[in-house]
């Protein structure tokens, strides 16, 4: 953990000039609406015709595709839920890791995530942050090579809150 450092902060993702945004996809990888919808009209249409040569992946798969306009140079889309499909802890562990490891393959520095409990069916946010510390956590401590500032975005207060108490919970007291 000492070469990675992990940030919570209030914001919009699609803002960030880190090495990759992680966009919460669906398994069609379709920019319709929420994030997805944010990242196509702030980054342009190619972002989606180069989702569009992916078809359809795996839900728990990631895939990276250009920033388009966007300030960051890569978007790696999560597979997280089907279209208009529900958010389990299984689908944010697994997307969640396939985008660290896709990060590092791709020999990224800087990776900006979002609350991957976000989506039509919401996740509650403090069991989502617990199930993402807990990825993160043991990602950074066993696999990562290339990672060193990890972001984590919350577009609300609240969510900001949650996520920096359980932070707190588990990194400073070892927990895990």
């Amino acid at each position: 953990m000492k070469d990675v450092r992990i940030e919570i902060i209030k914001g919009d993702i699609t803002e960030r000039e880190t090495d990759a945004i992680v966009n919460t996809a669906n398994n069609l990888l379709l920019l319709g609406s929420g994030l997805g919808g944010a990242i196509k009209a702030k980054g342009g249409t190619s972002i989606a015709k180069e989702c569009a040569q992916y078809g359809t992946i795996e839900i728990g798969d990631a895939v990276v595709t250009g920033a388009g306009n966007l300030k960051t140079q890569h978007i790696i889309h999560a597979a997280l839920t089907e279209f208009d499909g529900h958010i389990t802890r299984e689908n944010i562990e697994t997307a969640l890791l396939s985008s660290l490891q896709l990060a590092n393959k791709k020999r990224f520095k800087s990776i900006a995530i979002p609350d991957m409990g976000v989506g039509i069916s919401r996740f509650p946010p403090e069991p989502c942050a617990e199930i993402m510390f807990t990825i993160l956590k043991k990602y950074v401590e066993t696999k990562n090579r290339y990672l060193r500032l990890i972001e984590i975005i919350l577009w609300d207060i609240e969510s900001l809150r949650i996520f920096k108490r359980v932070y707190l919970r588990m990194f400073q007291q070892g927990e895990a």
